[in-house]
């Protein structure tokens, strides 16, 4: 691949997943962006400390720490005192936060269906096998 290809598709892929988010974002149980990512994250790689979901979710400590509250004050997350360190606090998901991930998965997964059910079968088998080399870029922070 050429740089000047690699740019062009970076462009095109850039245009696509803005427009597939903005399609989604109706699909969120809810919550909003934020909160559904934050929670998400918690629910895949929870306990976390704030400031490691902070990192994880690429915002600053005062931001993770109104989401956090927001979370916590709908049941969705709690907090327990680090058993490493007692000044520390971790976060975990409720069952509650669990089930809106869950509701909010398949409120994505049927936007998305909706818009497959217009693709070729050759298209919808592209989109398949364009997914884990798209699961391995986004892993790759």
């Amino acid at each position: 691949m050429t740089p000047t290809t690699a740019s062009e598709s970076a462009t095109r892929l850039g245009i696509v997943a803005g427009r597939l988010n903005r399609r989604l974002l109706s699909a969120t149980g809810g919550l909003s962006h934020g909160l559904l990512s934050s929670l998400s994250t918690v629910v895949k790689s929870g306990p976390l400390r704030l400031a490691d979901l902070a990192q994880l979710e690429l915002v600053s400590a005062p931001s993770i720490t109104r989401v956090v509250a927001e979370l916590e004050a709908r049941g969705l997350v709690q907090r327990a005192s680090d058993p490493q360190d007692g000044r520390a606090v971790l976060i975990s998901a409720t069952a509650e936060g669990r089930a809106a991930v869950l509701r909010a998965r398949a409120a994505r997964a049927e936007v998305i269906a909706g818009l497959l059910v217009h693709l070729s079968p050759e298209d919808v088998a592209a989109v398949e096998a364009a997914i884990p080399a798209l699961e391995r870029m986004i892993d790759a922070r």
